[in-house]
């Protein structure tokens, strides 16, 4: 199971015109996860964060899906770049 004890869950969610004229709503679930160094043993972020991190997560999202069609969203999709990309950009917030 992805939800765990100890741990902040993260989702937002955006409808996104493709260049084709679909509009797809597209939701996002993310995660908090421990520091290797790190002693206490939850991990949950403070709302400020939480609302960064959901503000860049549907940021992302628009920029990958708002400017390719719906069969290159499709494509990025399977091989989950755009969550890649996600967890690239905030891994600073958290």
């Amino acid at each position: 199971s992805l939800v765990r004890k100890w741990h902040t869950m993260i989702q937002a969610h955006v409808d996104v015109k493709t260049t084709d004229g679909y509009v797809v709503r597209l939701f996002v679930i993310a995660f908090t996860e421990r520091r290797p160094d790190q002693v206490s043993t939850n991990c949950y972020a403070q709302s400020a964060q939480i609302r960064k991190i959901r503000k860049k997560m549907m940021e992302i999202m628009t920029k990958e899906a708002g400017t390719v069609q719906l069969r290159e969203l499709v494509k990025k999709l399977i091989p989950e770049s755009i969550g890649k990309e996600i967890t690239k950009q905030t891994r600073g917030i958290f």
